[in-house]
């Protein structure tokens, strides 16, 4: 220290319960924060989408949603979005190009390192909120490695949003939220219209295979060369619409935010002191 200069003194800051974005916040915000928030860590994937779609797709949903989600869900508890990440298990994709993909050992591994050092810092209430069907199987290891054979101190929830928000789609229709097909399309010409170019997708519904759609439920069946024998989307995109994406995802985001509310009270976190005080600092909702 240079003489005659004291020390800086450390202020412990707390985080704005309208802030839920990690990344915006300073190491004193978050450690603060760390032991009675929510964590939500986004998994996306960066994957064709047919001839229409951005490769960003998955990740640019999953994101929205979670960030909405978690906006919605502060005016209750304590929550935080980690950024997404935008790399999955989608090697299924690679025969099309314009796939960025991880295989599912490398996959699980990196999400039990970043839970892992979440768990370090002080998180105890960790959620995975995938947005790419890939990823589903992997993200259940991951968990289950977590806290059955590394033993971390954490409750840790794993779930890909459509399987949550299961009533809104099919109320609207969807068996399935497919890929690159009526659903998605919606999503992104709600969320980023720019990118999405209705212009050059395939108009011929035959080249559809039913990808999505397991012919047993409950079963996971896969078949080789299933994919590469399709054009890369599960169904057609011919009535996809701003409007409906933008109902869908208000829907979802509802869902989602009573998901995150439940599961934040139901862990350690939810019962601390200083998550009964950061709730009761936060504005209710009208």
């Amino acid at each position: 220290m240079v003489c005659g200069m004291r020390a800086p003194v450390h202020v412990v800051e707390r985080v704005p319960p309208e802030t839920v974005a990690f990344d915006v916040l300073t190491r004193d915000e978050l450690n603060s924060a760390a032991a009675a928030t929510t964590l939500v860590v986004p998994l996306g994937s960066t994957e064709q989408h047919a001839h229409h779609l951005p490769t960003r797709t998955d990740a640019a949903c999953v994101s929205a949603i979670a960030h909405r989600s978690a906006r919605l869900a502060a005016g209750h508890v304590p929550v935080l979005v980690a950024p997404t990440l935008p790399f999955g298990c989608a090697h299924h994709h690679l025969p099309f190009g314009g796939t960025l993909s991880l295989t599912t050992s490398t996959y699980v591994n990196l999400l039990c390192d970043l839970v892992g050092g979440a768990v370090r810092e002080g998180y105890r209430s960790v959620v995975l909120l995938n947005g790419h069907g890939g990823n589903d199987s992997a993200i259940r290891l991951a968990v289950d490695r977590i806290v059955y054979e590394e033993r971390l101190d954490v409750h840790i929830a794993a779930a890909s949003y459509w399987v949550l928000a299961d009533d809104v789609l099919r109320a609207h229709g969807f068996v399935s939220p497919g890929h690159a097909g009526h659903f998605e399309t919606s999503l992104m010409l709600a969320l980023e219209p720019d990118l999405v170019h209705l212009n050059r997708r395939a108009t011929d519904p035959t080249e559809c295979t039913p990808l999505g759609r397991p012919d047993i439920p409950g079963a996971s069946i896969r078949r080789s060369g299933l994919w590469e024998a399709s054009d890369g989307r599960t169904d057609d995109a011919a009535k996809a619409t701003a409007e409906l994406g933008a109902v869908l995802v208000d829907e979802i985001v509802a869902v989602v935010a009573q998901f995150l509310v439940q599961f934040h009270r139901s862990t350690p976190a939810g019962g601390s002191d200083v998550a009964r005080a950061f709730i009761s600092s936060s504005p209710a909702e009208g």
